[in-house]
């Protein structure tokens, strides 16, 4: 029987990763990974690229302009997005207050704009019910002293933001990806945690190769119906050695060997979760810090400069305070305006 060829695509790899991570909420790592390869595991037209990427970058003016157009067609909730973008702003700038608490100029500067998206938030909340809640959230000294927020960090609130609005704009942003090269025979998501899938089928179908083995080479343990598993990190097989050996053993047999009838058995799979610590850093510098930009769309299109928004206004109030952390203290005044994740240098 002749060799067979298989392509893999590191890409599709990638995008597996992705698709794991997501799915258990490690945002943090999902984006790094995004940012390093230039990978997104999903089919976005460019415009639905383009707006994710600003919300990931947390450019909250922005994503507010870039949709304006569309406030005009009366089929779309303008009202729903605004609200929605408004209080995933308002939790960062809540964020920020707290952990500029002991900066009296930066405190006051960050009520301030803190008060000033309330204030918006009020015309766009739902119902009074959900602006109470918001305004609670500004009593309190920490934001993750609130249930709702205990484990809340900015990588995951905006990947829940863009998972939010994306049912709101889908219909009015359509069109393929440019630069796509998915087919029908070839789909660029993955889907339904397939990489656990393909692990599941992997361990399956070594154990089975190891199993006709033994029962092919007369081995007396092997001649009860159990099968033990291979182990999930077992390297003594090496990528070298994948063959078609079992396939071609199977193409060999009788076909009538497979109508001999069987049990249908299940395989029940415990998935152990990841117990994980809790985090601990300063949320403020993650969100200033100028992220790393892949030079692959649509990173490469998010804007260096953008309008002054409560973002930029808070992470010049903040530079007093950051420059006396010890994460920067060597760090001189010019490179110390770098950490907005736009261009906050005025005119």
């Amino acid at each position: 029987m002749p060799s067979a060829h298989l392509t893999l695509r590191e890409e599709d790899v990638v995008r597996l990763t992705l698709e794991f991570l997501h799915n258990r909420h490690l945002h943090i790592s999902q984006l790094s990974i995004e940012r390093e390869t230039g990978v997104i595991n999903g089919a976005f037209s460019d415009d639905v690229l383009f707006l994710r990427q600003l919300v990931l970058d947390g450019q909250w003016d922005d994503v507010l302009e870039f949709i304006q157009p569309l406030e005009a067609l009366p089929t779309f909730d303008m009202k729903r997005f605004r609200f929605i973008v408004l209080r995933h702003k308002y939790v960062e700038l809540l964020c920020i207050k707290s952990e500029a608490s002991g900066n009296g100029s930066s405190v006051d500067s960050a009520v301030e704009e803190v008060v000033k998206v309330l204030h918006e938030l009020e015309s766009v909340a739902p119902n009074k019910e959900d602006y109470s809640n918001l305004c609670l959230l500004l009593t309190l000294p920490r934001l993750s002293d609130h249930l709702q927020y205990k484990d809340w960090n900015p990588s995951k609130a905006r990947v829940q933001c863009f998972r939010d609005v994306f049912p709101l704009v889908e219909k009015f942003l359509p069109g393929d990806r440019k630069n796509d090269r998915g087919t029908s025979n070839h789909p660029v998501t993955a889907k339904n945690d397939r990489l656990v899938q393909l692990i599941i089928k992997g361990i399956l179908y070594e154990s089975c190769v190891s199993y006709c083995q033994a029962k092919a080479t007369g081995i007396k343990e092997i001649h009860h119906q159990e099968m033990n598993f291979a182990k999930l990190l077992d390297g003594s097989v090496g990528f070298s050695d994948s063959d078609l050996s079992l396939l071609s053993w199977l193409q060999s047999i009788p076909s009538d060997t497979f109508s001999v009838p069987f049990e249908q058995r299940t395989l029940n799979v415990d998935v152990e979760r990841l117990e994980r610590p809790s985090l601990e850093t300063s949320w403020t510098e993650h969100m200033l810090i100028t992220p790393i930009k892949p030079k692959t769309f649509p990173h490469s299109a998010m804007p260096f400069t953008r309008p002054r928004s409560a973002a930029d206004i808070m992470s010049r109030s903040l530079l007093p305070t950051l420059e006396g952390s010890p994460t920067v203290c060597k760090t001189n005044r010019t490179a110390m305006m770098a950490l907005s994740t736009g261009d906050i240098m005025t005119d």
